[in-house]
C-alpha cells in the first residue's frame, strides 16, 4: 500500500538467471483469488473496514447502506474485480523472479525457499496499489500490463523497479508467515516497541485506514530525551470521509499515546483540529535512510531489504542503519 512507483524506473546492469535453485511460481486462478481475496483472513479483512475508507479502496459509493451490508458489496468488489494473467504476463513475472533468484540466494535465501504466488485484480482495487493477500502478491491490472511490456523489450533482465517492487511484497508474504522472525529487527535498529492498545476513538475509527499489509498498529516510537520523551503510534488517517481517492486523500500521522508498561492509551479521545503529520515530528525521519512509508515498521522493513537485496532504490548509502539491517539480515534470512 502507498507504494512509489518504483516499477516505472528501470536502471542498472544485466545479471543472469539463476539455475542452481529455481523459484516456485503460482498464479492463482480467478475461482482461487476470491477464495483467497474474500474468505479466511480475507474474510477478517473486511470486518474491520469502515465505510469511508472502503469509499476510498472500491470506488463504490455505499451510500445508504449499513455498515455490515457496505462491507459485503466492497467484499463482492474484490471477488469480482479477480482477472486471469495471460501467457505474456506469466511470462514476464516468471523472467523478474528467475533474474532475481541469484541475488535471492546470495543475500537472503529464506526468500529463495518461499514460493511465488500471485493475484492479478482490476485497477480500482485497493487503489491500484500493490498489495498482499495470505502468502500471495496481489497486483493490479496496469501493473502486471508494464510489467508485460517491460519484459517484451528487455527491460526485466536488469536491476529495476520491477525486481525492488516483487521482493518488497515478498517481504510482507514473509512478515505474515513468519512474524516473530522480525521482532529483533523492529525493536533493536528500528527502536519500535510493540504494545497493547486500548480501544480506538470514536473518532479516529471511522478515519482510520487499514493496511493490508501491516493490519495491527501497535509499534510506537519515542522522540525527544528521556526527560521530555514523548510516545507515539504512526497511522493512515482519511481526510475526508465522503468521497475519498486512495492514496491522495490519506494523511500519514503521528498519534500521541501515554503508556503503562506495555498498555498503550490514545492522549486525543475527540478529533485533533490538525493531526501531527508523521514527517514533521523532529527526529523521526532521521533515523531512517529511506523516507517512504515510515508508518509502520513491516513497511520499512520491506522498502529497506528490497532495496539491498535488489540493488534498486539504495539512498544515504552511509547512514548505519542499512549495515544493521544486513547484519540482521545475514543472520535471519539464511
Amino acid at each position: 500500500m502507498l507504494k512509489r512507483l518504483w516499477w516505472m524506473v528501470l536502471c542498472g546492469v544485466c545479471l543472469p538467471a539463476a539455475h542452481a535453485q529455481e523459484a516456485q511460481l503460482h498464479f492463482q486462478s480467478p475461482e482461487e483469488a476470491r477464495t483467497e481475496l474474500t474468505t479466511g483472513a480475507g474474510l477478517q479483512y473486511f470486518a474491520a473496514l469502515q465505510l469511508g475508507e472502503m469509499r476510498a479502496k472500491t470506488g463504490l459509493p455505499l451510500q445508504n447502506l449499513t455498515l455490515d451490508a457496505a462491507r459485503v458489496q466492497a467484499r463482492e468488489a474484490y471477488g469480482s474485480a479477480v482477472r486471469s494473467f495471460t501467457a505474456e504476463e506469466q511470462a514476464a513475472l516468471r523472467a523478474a523472479v528467475a533474474h532475481l533468484q541469484p541475488l535471492l540466494l546470495a543475500r537472503a535465501p529464506l526468500y529463495a525457499r518461499t514460493p511465488w504466488s500471485f493475484i492479478k485484480v482490476s485497477d480500482n482495487i485497493e487503489g491500484g496499489m500493490p498489495h498482499t493477500r495470505g502468502d500471495s502478491i496481489v497486483l493490479a491490472t496496469a501493473v502486471v500490463t508494464a510489467l508485460a511490456q517491460a519484459h517484451a523489450k528487455g527491460g526485466l533482465e536488469r536491476p529495476s523497479g520491477f525486481w525492488n517492487l516483487l521482493v518488497h511484497e515478498q517481504t510482507h508474504v514473509l512478515q505474515r508467515r513468519q512474524g516473530a522472525l522480525f521482532t529483533d529487527l523492529y525493536t533493536g535498529p528500528f527502536a519500535f516497541r510493540q504494545v497493547r492498545v486500548a480501544a480506538l476513538p470514536d473518532w479516529l475509527a471511522v478515519r482510520r485506514v487499514i493496511n493490508p499489509d501491516a493490519p495491527e498498529v501497535d509499534w510506537a516510537f519515542a522522540v525527544g530525551a528521556a526527560d521530555a520523551r514523548q510516545w507515539f503510534l504512526p497511522d493512515i488517517l482519511l481526510a475526508t470521509l465522503d468521497h475519498p481517492k486512495m492514496p491522495q486523500d490519506f494523511q500519514v500521522v503521528a498519534l500521541p499515546i501515554t503508556l503503562s508498561g506495555d498498555s498503550a492509551s490514545y492522549v486525543d479521545r475527540s478529533l485533533p483540529a490538525h493531526p501531527r503529520e508523521l514527517e514533521t515530528l523532529e527526529g523521526f525521519g532521521a533515523r531512517f535512510p529511506l523516507h517512504d512509508e515510515l508508518f509502520h515498521p513491516n513497511e520499512i522493513a520491506a522498502g529497506l531489504l528490497a532495496a539491498i537485496i535488489s540493488g534498486v532504490g539504495t539512498r544515504d548509502p552511509d547512514h548505519p542503519l542499512w549495515a544493521q539491517t544486513r547484519q540482521w539480515a545475514a543472520q535471519a534470512l539464511r
